[in-house]
Protein backbone atom coordinates (compact mmCIF):
# COMPACT_ATOMS: atom_id res chain seq x y z
CA UNK A 1 0.00 0.00 0.00
CA UNK A 2 1.51 3.44 -0.95
CA UNK A 3 2.69 5.26 2.09
CA UNK A 4 1.95 8.69 1.78
CA UNK A 5 3.25 10.64 4.39
CA UNK A 6 6.72 9.60 2.44
CA UNK A 7 7.64 11.60 -0.26
CA UNK A 8 8.46 10.22 -3.67
CA UNK A 9 11.68 10.25 -4.41
CA UNK A 10 13.37 13.15 -6.19
CA UNK A 11 16.03 12.75 -9.12
CA UNK A 12 17.95 14.41 -11.56
CA UNK A 13 15.81 14.42 -15.60
CA UNK A 14 17.87 12.43 -17.63
CA UNK A 15 18.51 13.80 -21.26
CA UNK A 16 15.26 14.44 -23.37
CA UNK A 17 14.59 12.39 -25.85
CA UNK A 18 13.16 14.17 -28.77
CA UNK A 19 11.96 12.81 -31.83
CA UNK A 20 14.16 13.39 -34.58
CA UNK A 21 12.93 14.87 -37.66
CA UNK A 22 13.53 14.40 -41.09
CA UNK A 23 14.06 16.26 -43.75
CA UNK A 24 13.15 15.83 -47.77
CA UNK A 25 12.22 18.24 -50.89
CA UNK A 26 9.17 18.73 -52.48
CA UNK A 27 8.98 19.35 -56.55
CA UNK A 28 9.32 22.87 -55.87
CA UNK A 29 12.58 22.22 -53.57
CA UNK A 30 10.73 23.20 -50.31
CA UNK A 31 12.17 21.36 -47.41
CA UNK A 32 9.47 19.18 -45.80
CA UNK A 33 10.69 18.71 -41.77
CA UNK A 34 8.93 15.80 -40.61
CA UNK A 35 8.50 14.70 -37.16
CA UNK A 36 6.87 11.10 -37.42
CA UNK A 37 4.47 9.19 -34.22
CA UNK A 38 2.05 6.81 -35.49
CA UNK A 39 0.64 6.52 -31.76
CA UNK A 40 -2.69 8.68 -32.89
CA UNK A 41 -4.09 9.14 -36.67
CA UNK A 42 -3.57 12.69 -36.94
CA UNK A 43 -1.67 15.42 -38.61
CA UNK A 44 -0.51 19.09 -38.22
CA UNK A 45 0.91 20.85 -40.92
CA UNK A 46 2.73 24.19 -40.07
CA UNK A 47 2.93 26.19 -43.17
CA UNK A 48 5.53 29.12 -41.61
CA UNK A 49 6.13 32.40 -43.70
CA UNK A 50 9.18 34.41 -42.77
CA UNK A 51 7.36 38.03 -42.25
CA UNK A 52 4.88 39.13 -39.66
CA UNK A 53 3.93 42.52 -38.00
CA UNK A 54 7.46 43.74 -37.83
CA UNK A 55 7.14 44.23 -41.14
CA UNK A 56 3.81 46.27 -41.75
CA UNK A 57 4.53 49.66 -43.58
CA UNK A 58 1.03 50.37 -42.10
CA UNK A 59 0.04 49.09 -38.88
CA UNK A 60 -2.32 45.96 -39.17
CA UNK A 61 -1.34 44.35 -42.50
CA UNK A 62 0.02 41.50 -41.61
CA UNK A 63 -2.54 41.16 -38.91
CA UNK A 64 -5.62 41.40 -41.33
CA UNK A 65 -4.19 40.13 -43.99
CA UNK A 66 -3.56 36.70 -41.69
CA UNK A 67 -7.50 37.03 -40.47
CA UNK A 68 -8.88 37.54 -44.17
CA UNK A 69 -7.63 34.28 -45.39
CA UNK A 70 -9.95 32.48 -43.64
CA UNK A 71 -13.06 34.09 -44.57
CA UNK A 72 -12.89 32.06 -47.88
CA UNK A 73 -10.99 31.64 -51.29
CA UNK A 74 -11.75 31.92 -55.22
CA UNK A 75 -12.17 28.08 -54.78
CA UNK A 76 -13.96 27.62 -51.18
CA UNK A 77 -16.35 30.42 -50.27
CA UNK A 78 -16.56 31.22 -46.53
CA UNK A 79 -19.76 29.39 -46.16
CA UNK A 80 -17.63 26.25 -48.23
CA UNK A 81 -14.81 26.44 -46.31
CA UNK A 82 -16.04 26.24 -43.13
CA UNK A 83 -18.61 23.17 -43.47
CA UNK A 84 -15.84 21.45 -45.10
CA UNK A 85 -13.69 21.88 -42.12
CA UNK A 86 -16.34 21.18 -40.16
CA UNK A 87 -17.52 18.16 -41.94
CA UNK A 88 -14.14 16.25 -41.74
CA UNK A 89 -13.25 17.46 -38.18
CA UNK A 90 -10.40 19.11 -39.25
CA UNK A 91 -9.17 22.85 -37.52
CA UNK A 92 -7.88 24.85 -39.19
CA UNK A 93 -5.75 28.71 -37.95
CA UNK A 94 -3.78 31.21 -39.40
CA UNK A 95 -1.61 33.21 -37.35
CA UNK A 96 0.71 36.71 -37.08
CA UNK A 97 3.20 37.42 -34.49
CA UNK A 98 5.67 39.72 -34.84
CA UNK A 99 8.25 37.46 -36.83
CA UNK A 100 5.88 34.93 -39.13
CA UNK A 101 3.01 34.16 -40.25
CA UNK A 102 1.66 30.51 -39.63
CA UNK A 103 -0.76 29.12 -41.45
CA UNK A 104 -1.71 25.33 -39.38
CA UNK A 105 -3.92 22.87 -39.96
CA UNK A 106 -5.10 19.83 -38.22
CA UNK A 107 -6.53 16.75 -39.08
CA UNK A 108 -6.99 13.00 -39.20
CA UNK A 109 -4.89 11.72 -41.13
CA UNK A 110 -7.46 9.65 -43.26
CA UNK A 111 -8.88 13.14 -44.34
CA UNK A 112 -5.53 14.58 -45.77
CA UNK A 113 -6.69 14.14 -49.20
CA UNK A 114 -10.06 16.55 -49.16
CA UNK A 115 -8.46 19.10 -47.08
CA UNK A 116 -4.86 19.63 -48.92
CA UNK A 117 -6.62 21.59 -51.92
CA UNK A 118 -8.32 23.90 -49.11
CA UNK A 119 -5.31 24.55 -47.83
CA UNK A 120 -3.25 25.34 -51.12
CA UNK A 121 -6.21 27.74 -51.81
CA UNK A 122 -5.91 29.21 -48.76
CA UNK A 123 -2.06 30.62 -49.73
CA UNK A 124 -2.65 31.57 -52.96
CA UNK A 125 -6.10 32.44 -53.85
CA UNK A 126 -7.74 34.43 -50.79
CA UNK A 127 -10.64 36.42 -52.03
CA UNK A 128 -9.55 39.33 -49.80
CA UNK A 129 -13.07 40.67 -50.00
CA UNK A 130 -14.05 44.24 -48.96
CA UNK A 131 -17.13 42.91 -46.74
CA UNK A 132 -14.87 41.05 -44.72
CA UNK A 133 -12.29 43.21 -44.77
CA UNK A 134 -15.06 45.86 -42.78
CA UNK A 135 -16.48 42.83 -40.77
CA UNK A 136 -13.19 42.13 -39.45
CA UNK A 137 -12.12 45.81 -38.95
CA UNK A 138 -14.77 46.19 -36.58
CA UNK A 139 -14.80 43.07 -34.65
CA UNK A 140 -11.17 44.29 -34.02
CA UNK A 141 -11.78 48.16 -33.29
CA UNK A 142 -14.14 46.73 -30.59
CA UNK A 143 -11.53 43.98 -29.13
CA UNK A 144 -9.10 47.10 -28.60
CA UNK A 145 -11.99 49.60 -27.35
CA UNK A 146 -12.40 46.74 -24.67
CA UNK A 147 -8.74 46.52 -24.30
CA UNK A 148 -8.10 50.01 -23.56
CA UNK A 149 -9.55 49.74 -20.32
CA UNK A 150 -7.67 46.78 -19.04
CA UNK A 151 -5.18 48.19 -17.23
CA UNK A 152 -2.77 44.88 -17.35
CA UNK A 153 -2.87 45.88 -21.46
CA UNK A 154 -2.18 49.45 -21.13
CA UNK A 155 0.92 49.02 -18.88
CA UNK A 156 1.98 46.41 -21.53
CA UNK A 157 1.38 48.67 -24.49
CA UNK A 158 3.06 51.66 -23.35
CA UNK A 159 5.94 49.64 -22.23
CA UNK A 160 6.52 48.30 -25.31
CA UNK A 161 6.21 52.21 -27.20
CA UNK A 162 8.67 53.03 -24.95
CA UNK A 163 11.24 50.52 -24.60
CA UNK A 164 10.78 48.99 -28.34
CA UNK A 165 10.50 52.45 -29.71
CA UNK A 166 11.53 53.13 -33.56
CA UNK A 167 10.71 49.22 -34.30
CA UNK A 168 7.35 47.60 -35.58
CA UNK A 169 8.02 45.57 -32.21
CA UNK A 170 6.85 49.04 -29.96
CA UNK A 171 3.60 49.05 -31.99
CA UNK A 172 0.14 47.87 -30.49
CA UNK A 173 -2.49 48.12 -32.75
CA UNK A 174 -5.24 50.85 -31.84
CA UNK A 175 -8.19 52.26 -33.00
CA UNK A 176 -6.42 54.68 -34.25
CA UNK A 177 -4.81 52.40 -37.03
CA UNK A 178 -7.43 50.56 -37.96
CA UNK A 179 -9.05 53.35 -38.92
CA UNK A 180 -7.14 54.48 -41.45
CA UNK A 181 -6.03 50.90 -42.55
CA UNK A 182 -7.46 50.13 -46.21
CA UNK A 183 -8.09 47.12 -48.03
CA UNK A 184 -5.71 48.50 -50.53
CA UNK A 185 -3.07 48.04 -47.71
CA UNK A 186 -3.85 44.35 -46.94
CA UNK A 187 -3.90 43.21 -50.29
CA UNK A 188 -0.22 45.23 -51.59
CA UNK A 189 0.65 43.08 -47.98
CA UNK A 190 -0.31 39.82 -48.95
CA UNK A 191 0.99 39.99 -52.77
CA UNK A 192 4.38 41.44 -52.02
CA UNK A 193 5.09 39.00 -48.40
CA UNK A 194 2.84 35.51 -48.68
CA UNK A 195 4.64 34.27 -52.23
CA UNK A 196 7.72 34.03 -49.89
CA UNK A 197 9.50 30.98 -49.26
CA UNK A 198 8.02 29.32 -46.08
CA UNK A 199 9.53 26.43 -44.39
CA UNK A 200 6.98 23.59 -43.96
CA UNK A 201 6.94 21.54 -40.26
CA UNK A 202 4.72 17.95 -40.68
CA UNK A 203 3.65 16.15 -37.07
CA UNK A 204 1.79 13.07 -36.35
CA UNK A 205 1.67 9.90 -38.24
CA UNK A 206 3.38 11.02 -41.19
CA UNK A 207 4.40 8.74 -44.33
CA UNK A 208 5.49 8.24 -47.81
CA UNK A 209 1.62 8.13 -49.01
CA UNK A 210 1.18 11.76 -46.89
CA UNK A 211 4.69 13.19 -48.25
CA UNK A 212 3.13 12.60 -51.72
CA UNK A 213 -0.20 14.09 -50.80
CA UNK A 214 1.79 17.08 -49.79
CA UNK A 215 4.37 17.04 -52.69
CA UNK A 216 1.25 16.96 -54.97
CA UNK A 217 -0.12 20.33 -53.97
CA UNK A 218 2.43 22.43 -51.98
CA UNK A 219 5.43 21.12 -54.08
CA UNK A 220 3.72 22.69 -57.19
CA UNK A 221 3.76 26.40 -55.59
CA UNK A 222 6.32 28.57 -56.89
CA UNK A 223 8.33 30.94 -54.64
CA UNK A 224 10.45 34.38 -54.11
CA UNK A 225 13.78 33.35 -52.39
CA UNK A 226 14.87 37.31 -51.39
CA UNK A 227 15.28 38.03 -47.59
CA UNK A 228 12.23 39.87 -45.75
CA UNK A 229 14.61 43.10 -44.74
CA UNK A 230 13.78 44.49 -40.96
CA UNK A 231 13.77 48.67 -41.50
CA UNK A 232 14.07 48.94 -37.69
CA UNK A 233 16.21 51.41 -36.12
CA UNK A 234 15.78 50.99 -31.71
CA UNK A 235 15.59 53.84 -29.84
CA UNK A 236 14.60 52.96 -25.91
CA UNK A 237 13.03 55.69 -23.93
CA UNK A 238 14.05 55.09 -20.22
CA UNK A 239 11.80 57.81 -18.58
CA UNK A 240 9.31 56.48 -16.33
CA UNK A 241 5.69 57.13 -17.86
CA UNK A 242 2.93 56.94 -14.91
CA UNK A 243 -0.72 56.82 -16.76
CA UNK A 244 -3.51 58.03 -14.52
CA UNK A 245 -6.59 56.04 -14.88
CA UNK A 246 -9.82 57.16 -13.17
CA UNK A 247 -12.08 54.43 -11.25
CA UNK A 248 -9.26 51.95 -10.62
CA UNK A 249 -9.12 49.85 -7.77
CA UNK A 250 -5.06 48.36 -8.41
CA UNK A 251 -2.59 49.33 -10.57
CA UNK A 252 -0.63 47.54 -13.27
CA UNK A 253 3.42 47.87 -13.23
CA UNK A 254 5.28 46.56 -16.00
CA UNK A 255 9.37 47.21 -15.94
CA UNK A 256 11.82 46.19 -18.79
CA UNK A 257 15.67 46.24 -20.18
CA UNK A 258 16.96 45.15 -23.47
CA UNK A 259 18.60 42.11 -23.68
CA UNK A 260 20.21 39.27 -25.40
CA UNK A 261 19.20 36.46 -28.03
CA UNK A 262 19.49 33.10 -27.78
CA UNK A 263 22.36 32.70 -29.58
CA UNK A 264 24.55 35.02 -26.90
CA UNK A 265 26.67 32.37 -25.03
CA UNK A 266 25.10 33.98 -21.44
CA UNK A 267 21.94 33.14 -22.53
CA UNK A 268 20.78 29.52 -20.65
CA UNK A 269 22.19 31.06 -17.74
CA UNK A 270 20.30 34.05 -17.71
CA UNK A 271 17.24 32.09 -18.25
CA UNK A 272 17.89 30.44 -15.03
CA UNK A 273 18.69 33.57 -13.18
CA UNK A 274 15.82 34.83 -14.16
CA UNK A 275 13.83 31.78 -13.10
CA UNK A 276 14.77 32.39 -9.84
CA UNK A 277 14.11 36.27 -9.91
CA UNK A 278 10.56 35.77 -10.94
CA UNK A 279 10.22 33.06 -13.68
CA UNK A 280 8.09 30.79 -11.29
CA UNK A 281 5.75 30.26 -8.53
CA UNK A 282 8.73 30.19 -6.11
CA UNK A 283 10.43 32.41 -6.93
CA UNK A 284 11.71 35.53 -4.91
CA UNK A 285 9.73 38.13 -6.31
CA UNK A 286 6.82 36.04 -5.40
CA UNK A 287 7.97 35.43 -2.34
CA UNK A 288 8.75 38.34 -1.47
CA UNK A 289 5.95 40.99 -3.34
CA UNK A 290 3.00 38.27 -3.01
CA UNK A 291 3.62 36.18 -0.07
CA UNK A 292 5.52 38.27 2.62
CA UNK A 293 4.29 41.91 1.71
CA UNK A 294 0.89 41.22 -0.18
CA UNK A 295 1.31 43.57 -2.51
CA UNK A 296 0.00 41.31 -5.51
CA UNK A 297 -1.86 37.98 -5.95
CA UNK A 298 1.22 36.99 -8.94
CA UNK A 299 4.15 38.81 -10.28
CA UNK A 300 6.71 37.76 -13.21
CA UNK A 301 9.62 37.60 -14.49
CA UNK A 302 10.36 36.63 -18.07
CA UNK A 303 13.34 37.27 -20.80
CA UNK A 304 11.12 37.79 -24.34
CA UNK A 305 12.95 36.99 -27.62
CA UNK A 306 12.07 38.42 -31.25
CA UNK A 307 14.10 37.39 -34.39
CA UNK A 308 15.70 41.23 -34.06
CA UNK A 309 15.53 42.53 -30.80
CA UNK A 310 15.54 40.73 -26.97
CA UNK A 311 14.16 42.22 -23.82
CA UNK A 312 13.79 41.48 -20.21
CA UNK A 313 10.24 42.10 -18.77
CA UNK A 314 8.89 42.31 -15.38
CA UNK A 315 4.78 42.42 -14.52
CA UNK A 316 2.67 42.68 -11.89
CA UNK A 317 -0.67 43.88 -11.10
CA UNK A 318 -0.53 45.45 -7.34
CA UNK A 319 -2.28 47.45 -5.27
CA UNK A 320 -2.86 51.06 -5.79
CA UNK A 321 -1.07 52.14 -2.56
CA UNK A 322 2.25 50.01 -3.12
CA UNK A 323 3.17 50.47 -6.61
CA UNK A 324 6.33 52.93 -5.74
CA UNK A 325 7.24 50.31 -2.86
CA UNK A 326 6.42 47.05 -5.19
CA UNK A 327 9.03 48.44 -7.59
CA UNK A 328 11.54 49.12 -4.85
CA UNK A 329 11.29 45.60 -4.08
CA UNK A 330 11.34 44.28 -7.30
CA UNK A 331 15.45 46.59 -7.48
CA UNK A 332 16.08 44.87 -3.80
CA UNK A 333 15.55 41.25 -5.08
CA UNK A 334 17.87 42.03 -8.33
CA UNK A 335 20.15 43.99 -5.91
CA UNK A 336 20.49 40.56 -3.38
CA UNK A 337 21.29 38.33 -6.35
CA UNK A 338 23.85 40.51 -7.19
CA UNK A 339 25.38 40.48 -4.04
CA UNK A 340 24.92 37.19 -2.34
CA UNK A 341 25.37 33.91 -4.07
CA UNK A 342 21.81 31.85 -3.83
CA UNK A 343 21.71 28.70 -1.67
CA UNK A 344 22.41 25.47 -2.89
CA UNK A 345 18.90 24.72 -1.57
CA UNK A 346 17.70 27.03 -4.10
CA UNK A 347 19.28 26.48 -6.59
CA UNK A 348 18.11 22.59 -6.81
CA UNK A 349 14.76 23.73 -6.27
CA UNK A 350 14.90 25.58 -9.48
CA UNK A 351 17.02 22.91 -11.35
CA UNK A 352 14.45 20.39 -10.98
CA UNK A 353 11.83 22.46 -11.82
CA UNK A 354 13.36 23.81 -15.10
CA UNK A 355 13.72 20.72 -15.80
CA UNK A 356 10.17 18.72 -15.13
CA UNK A 357 9.08 22.00 -16.93
CA UNK A 358 10.90 21.28 -19.82
CA UNK A 359 10.27 17.86 -20.12
CA UNK A 360 6.28 18.91 -20.03
CA UNK A 361 6.82 21.31 -22.84
CA UNK A 362 8.39 18.84 -25.29
CA UNK A 363 5.66 15.52 -24.23
CA UNK A 364 3.77 15.47 -27.66
CA UNK A 365 5.00 15.43 -31.20
CA UNK A 366 2.88 18.28 -31.40
CA UNK A 367 4.77 20.06 -28.66
CA UNK A 368 7.70 18.87 -30.13
CA UNK A 369 7.04 20.27 -33.78
CA UNK A 370 6.25 23.90 -32.22
CA UNK A 371 9.37 23.91 -30.34
CA UNK A 372 11.13 22.47 -33.60
CA UNK A 373 9.45 25.58 -35.60
CA UNK A 374 10.67 28.18 -33.61
CA UNK A 375 14.71 26.62 -33.26
CA UNK A 376 14.56 26.29 -37.48
CA UNK A 377 13.27 29.80 -37.87
CA UNK A 378 15.90 30.92 -35.60
CA UNK A 379 18.86 28.57 -37.16
CA UNK A 380 19.48 26.74 -34.35
CA UNK A 381 19.51 22.46 -34.28
CA UNK A 382 16.53 21.60 -32.13
CA UNK A 383 18.42 18.25 -30.76
CA UNK A 384 21.39 19.76 -29.91
CA UNK A 385 19.51 22.92 -28.60
CA UNK A 386 18.07 21.07 -25.75
CA UNK A 387 20.85 19.06 -24.62
CA UNK A 388 23.26 22.22 -23.91
CA UNK A 389 20.08 23.48 -22.45
CA UNK A 390 19.94 20.52 -19.75
CA UNK A 391 23.29 20.38 -19.66
CA UNK A 392 23.60 24.50 -18.48
CA UNK A 393 20.24 23.76 -15.69
CA UNK A 394 22.11 20.76 -14.30
CA UNK A 395 25.55 22.08 -14.14
CA UNK A 396 25.12 26.04 -13.54
CA UNK A 397 26.79 27.07 -10.36
CA UNK A 398 25.52 29.59 -7.82
CA UNK A 399 28.64 32.31 -8.66
CA UNK A 400 27.77 31.85 -12.25
CA UNK A 401 24.02 32.79 -11.23
CA UNK A 402 25.66 36.08 -9.42
CA UNK A 403 27.64 36.74 -12.02
CA UNK A 404 24.74 36.78 -14.51
CA UNK A 405 22.75 38.61 -12.50
CA UNK A 406 25.47 41.65 -11.99
CA UNK A 407 26.09 41.48 -15.87
CA UNK A 408 21.99 41.86 -16.92
CA UNK A 409 19.74 42.58 -13.61
CA UNK A 410 22.33 46.28 -13.44
CA UNK A 411 20.97 47.81 -16.14
CA UNK A 412 18.95 50.59 -16.69
CA UNK A 413 15.15 49.78 -16.74
CA UNK A 414 12.17 51.11 -18.41
CA UNK A 415 9.08 51.78 -15.81
CA UNK A 416 5.48 52.12 -16.27
CA UNK A 417 2.86 52.43 -13.76
CA UNK A 418 -0.83 52.78 -15.11
CA UNK A 419 -2.59 53.46 -11.61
Amino acid sequence: MLDRTQAPEAYMLDDLALTKPSITKLKNNLEIHCLTDDTNPVIKIDYMLPFGKVNDQVPGQAYMSAKLLTEGTKSYPAEVLQNTLDHYGAHLDVTADYDHTTISLLCLKEYITPLLPLLKSIITEPLLDVADFDKLKYQQIQKVRVNAQKNALIATKLLRNNLLKGTNYGVVLEEEHLNKLKLQDVTSFYEDFYSRQPKLVIAGEVSEEVIGLIDDYLGTLKFEVNEVTYTGKLTPDYEETIFQKTGSVQASLRMGTLSIPKSNNDYFALSIANEILGGYFGSRLMKNIREDKGYTYGISSMVINYKHEDYHLIGADVKLAHVDDAVAEIYKEMEDMQQHEVSQEELETVKNYMLGKLAGHLDTIFSQADNYKSKLSEGIDFQNYFDAYVHAIRTISASRIQEISKKYFSKEYCVVKVV
